[in-house]
């Protein structure tokens, strides 16, 4: 029987509802997949808390990654066939045993990875490609502070980015995931030790997750035309709980920064949806096309946790208090 994750209503991880899902055959230019994981995002737990304004009306299933076997195809597939082990990004729907997708967004695990690996990495690799190949332009060299950098899309970044010949430092709030980021090759610091030291300045990249008035504080750390990309506002969120005052924080402390400063500064300011960008057929094709390049770049995902489909909950509690590295999956096997 397939089956699929559901937000019914806004609130804790006790209200991810699963239930059961009929099959959709693909239309011309789509693929059926029988999924073998999907990935857990921490924007998955901010439209279960109702804090992500992008998310369809309720009830819907989220997600926005998975992998799996190829179990149907439509006409004008030819690129991918039943049977091949496939990754896929997916515009929501990801939570389920079986998704139709565009033959587009797929693309077939690389050479050296499993079907774990391959689930955990649509999600942060179109993020990272896109701070670090598209909007920052990171070359041999540069200073590269990334704030989120034991998550899923931090680890990703941390990798395109030394790739490129930057050095990275990696922040945590956590003083015991500084290991993990020193045997990533990153110079690790928690926040609180970073922020104390002001002689941390000049870099050439700062990537934000956190937003609000961190950005601000970030931005100093900036040098001549260095630039930070902003991805998102996880501070909204408190051990995994809607808080409407760290919510109104957020946007109170998220600064609005004149272009007349900027001139002053020498700084550049992006602001990253990726999910925006997902919604531009032309990107999707480019971003799913640059994923030929994963094996020539040596990313490798970390797996943080793997978590049958029906403990999601357990799998939201997890992500939202902070308690994991790199990817967190969901099985449906």
């Amino acid at each position: 029987m397939h089956r699929e994750i559901v937000i019914e209503k806004f609130g804790p991880p006790s209200n991810l509802v699963i239930r059961p899902a009929e099959p959709r055959s693909p239309a011309a230019g789509e693929v059926r997949i029988d999924v073998a994981y999907s990935g857990v995002n921490f924007s998955d737990v901010a439209m279960r808390l109702g804090l992500y304004p992008d998310a369809p009306r309720r009830p819907f299933v989220p997600g926005y990654e998975i992998s799996g076997t190829i179990a149907e195809v439509g006409p004008d597939v030819t690129a991918v066939a039943v049977g091949d082990q496939v990754m896929a990004g997916t515009y929501f729907g990801g939570y389920a045993s079986t998704v139709t997708v565009p033959a587009n967004q797929v693309f077939r695990i690389p050479a050296g990875m499993d079907l774990a690996a391959g689930a955990a990495l649509p999600v942060a690799f179109f993020t990272a490609r896109l701070a670090i190949g598209e909007m920052a332009r990171v070359r041999a060299g540069d200073r590269v502070l990334i704030e989120c950098a034991t998550g899923g899309v931090g680890t990703i970044t941390a990798q395109l980015a030394q790739h490129a010949g930057a050095h990275v430092t990696g922040l945590t709030t956590t003083p015991a995931k500084k290991a993990f980021l020193a045997k990533r090759d990153m110079t690790p610091y928690t926040v609180e030790e970073f922020r104390a030291d002001e002689s941390l300045r000049g870099y050439d990249l700062v990537v934000n997750a956190s937003g609000g008035r961190n950005i601000t504080w970030q931005r100093k750390r900036l040098g001549l035309t260095g630039r930070i990309v902003c991805l998102g506002g996880s501070s909204g969120v408190q051990d995994g709980k809607r808080s409407l005052v760290r919510v109104a924080a957020l946007i109170a402390g998220t600064p609005r920064i004149s272009v007349l400063r900027l001139f002053g500064d020498n700084t550049g300011v992006y602001a990253l949806n990726a999910l925006h960008v997902l919604r531009d057929t032309e990107w999707v094709t480019r971003l799913t096309q640059s994923m030929a390049t994963i094996a020539e770049t040596n990313v490798r995902p970390h797996i943080g946790g793997v978590f049958a489909a029906d403990e999601v909950a357990a799998a939201h509690t997890v992500l939202a208090a902070k308690q994991a590295t790199g990817k967190l999956l969901l099985d449906w096997r």
